[in-house]
């Protein structure tokens, strides 16, 4: 029984945390929302929907997320290597100009990977092991899932390495080039297709950037 207690309170705990994370998430979207600035897709009603499950101390919750904890933190630390994977100019050139916003926009993901990782950390401590066993069931193999999460991480940092060298992004620097001047160094940030007839649609958020300044330039052409 006091295993179970206890694993009552961690269960409380994480669920708090993850209400109070997904709130402040809600909140930064509305904020985005509200002030024009592009905006991602938002874990918070998840994360909240989680929270009131675990402060409920639901087992099963506990058990699935777990799993998800498991397989988010290798792919949220890649999405943090792809950021990083630009110029080393452009990087320093962003935080000489801008840097509270530069910190800013790296504090999301940052945050997010911490609360990932204490959460997979809560939830596979020993009272909650012991409480999984207690009530008949097997705590989850959190090694797997975190190896699951390593692979699709792996995958996505090839493919994106892949499709930075299939000619896509030197050509979305080039168009970029010829719409905002020579005077710029340039870096493609993100090049996606969208299919259309007769072919691709593809669209490219490049970033100019030279001593001074640092310039979004969205270009598209259309693939055959």
């Amino acid at each position: 029984m006091p295993a179970i207690q206890s694993a009552s309170h961690i269960l409380r705990r994480s669920g708090a945390v993850l209400l109070g994370a997904g709130a402040v998430d809600l909140a930064w979207l509305a904020l985005r929302i509200g002030t024009g600035n592009d905006f991602s897709y938002s874990m918070a009603l998840p994360a909240m929907l989680g929270g009131a499950l675990l402060w409920r101390g639901s087992l099963q919750a506990a058990f699935y997320l777990s799993w998800i904890a498991g397989v988010l933190l290798p792919i949220a630390v890649a999405g943090g290597v792809i950021a990083l994977l630009q110029p080393v100019d452009l990087t320093l050139t962003e935080l000489r100009l801008d840097p509270l916003g530069t910190i800013a926009c790296a504090l999301p993901l940052v945050l997010f990977c911490a609360v990932v990782y204490w959460l997979r950390e809560e939830l596979q401590r020993q009272p909650v092991r012991a409480a999984f066993l207690a009530a008949g069931r097997r705590p989850p193999a959190v090694h797997l899932a975190l190896g699951v999460g390593v692979v699709i991480a792996l995958l996505a940092l090839v493919g994106h390495q892949l499709g930075r060298h299939d000619g896509m992004a030197d050509k979305a620097v080039l168009l970029a080039q010829q719409k905002h001047g020579t005077d710029f160094h340039y870096h493609a940030r993100l090049v996606k297709a969208r299919d259309g007839a007769p072919g691709q649609l593809m669209q490219a958020t490049v970033l100019a950037w030279r001593a001074d300044r640092i310039d979004t330039v969205h270009v598209s052409w259309q693939e055959k």
